[in-house]
């Protein structure tokens, strides 16, 4: 490429106005006549897909989130990282700039319907300057490979702490700081009149900071794992291989000039975890079995005590209402029923009422019995939606019953 050849992009970003390049971006969109490749991301191809799904991973983990969550996929595009977080059960806003790249979206979610009951999309156009939402009205903002499009950044990394809540999360997942003079970066200016910006995270936070951020961090990650021989593996996983150790971070060098993934986070004090999630879960369990004052069922005296650190949601709660369930198992520890009875909330009359890390509550209910002969009943907690509790290490109650001929 000659020198004659070469854009600048700072002279593209001053050239251009932030509504001339939101123009753009929509005539772009406009114009795609087959959808295909856009609609099968992340598998449209074999060559991308590997890097695009670990960088979702690792958005969707450093952003903390948790079912229920609003977040905003910022510059949604056709919306496939939307499709996703919409799947993992948060209330979704996808943003973008192209009206035209909504409708792709759409028609994806047309497509390719959410499994289960998951809060609806939302499809909002951005004009490029100012996000049409309420001051902290949302938990978390995501952003896959749009911000290195974005000329304002000052301007627009004010909006999204304006938008994000108290103690707020912001991840992007951008190119590196020599994108723009990449041969496709130079090829996607010169014909489509984008910006393909420098993603300089100094610069960033800076702005970022300026804007009300608190805090900037940073993934070390590579999305091609180096390969090693199985005695490497085994002395590397007991800390016996400096070798390995160097290849490792060879590895992480020679990825981390193309990549940036980062998080900002806003100011204020945390929501207290609830049982929204597995981290914090844990409970001391005690139950009495007798029989009910009728037939044909039996009466479980409960006492559970919140050893975690996480709050239990009440009973209507979508994900992590937390419930007393039965597994039923035959004498020789084969299981029976999973699941064989849920007692739907745990704090007697007032179900609702979320439980503190450290309450005790104790309540009674009724369970149905099995037909006659020998079982074990396994009474465990579960948060409904993520797990039982057992599987986060606390210890079922199991007692064995005998239940007569009538």
């Amino acid at each position: 490429m000659s020198s004659d050849d070469f854009i600048d992009v700072q002279q593209r970003i001053a050239t251009f106005s932030v509504e001339e390049l939101s123009a753009t971006a929509e005539e772009y969109f406009q114009r795609l006549e087959n959808w295909d490749y856009l609609l099968a991301k992340p598998l449209a191809q074999v060559s991308e897909a590997p890097e695009l799904l670990q960088c979702f991973a690792h958005i969707v983990q450093g952003l903390q989130l948790v079912p229920g969550m609003t977040v905003v996929d910022f510059g949604a595009g056709a919306c496939w990282t939307s499709r996703f977080l919409s799947q993992l059960g948060m209330e979704v806003i996808a943003l973008d700039v192209s009206e035209s790249a909504l409708r792709i979206g759409q028609e994806l979610y047309q497509r390719n319907p959410i499994v289960g009951e998951q809060p609806p999309p939302r499809f909002l156009k951005f004009d490029g300057h100012r996000i049409p939402l309420p001051d902290c009205s949302v938990d978390r903002i995501a952003c896959w490979e749009a911000f290195h499009h974005v000329p304002n950044q000052a301007e627009v990394l004010k909006e999204i702490a304006r938008v994000l809540k108290p103690a707020g999360i912001a991840g992007f997942s951008e190119p590196g700081p020599t994108h723009s003079r990449g041969a496709q970066s130079q090829a996607e200016m010169r014909n489509h009149r984008v910006i393909e910006n420098d993603i300089v995270v100094e610069d960033i936070w800076e702005r970022a900071w300026k804007a009300g951020f608190v805090d900037m961090r940073l993934a070390l990650f590579t999305a091609r794992a180096p390969m090693v021989g199985l005695a490497e593996f085994s002395r590397f996983s007991e800390g016996e291989n400096d070798r390995v150790l160097r290849h490792v971070a060879a590895e992480l060098r020679a990825y981390l000039p193309g990549r940036r993934l980062f998080f900002l986070f806003k100011a204020g004090t945390p929501e207290i975890a609830d049982s929204r999630r597995r981290e914090g879960l844990a409970a001391t369990l005690g139950v009495q079995l007798t029989a009910a004052a009728f037939p044909a069922a039996l009466r479980a005296k409960v006492k559970v005590h919140n050893a975690g650190t996480s709050t239990w949601l009440g009973k209507s709660a979508r994900i992590g209402a937390v419930h007393v369930g039965v597994h039923l198992y035959d004498v020789h520890g084969t299981l029976i029923t999973h699941g064989y009875h849920i007692h739907y909330g745990l704090a007697g009359i007032d179900p609702e009422r979320p439980i503190l890390s450290g309450e005790v509550r104790e309540f009674e209910f009724d369970l149905p019995a099995p037909t006659s002969g020998d079982y074990v009943f396994e009474f465990d907690l579960v948060s409904s939606g993520v797990c039982w509790f057992a599987h986060c290490g606390s210890t079922p109650v199991r007692i064995s019953w005998s239940v007569p001929r009538t």
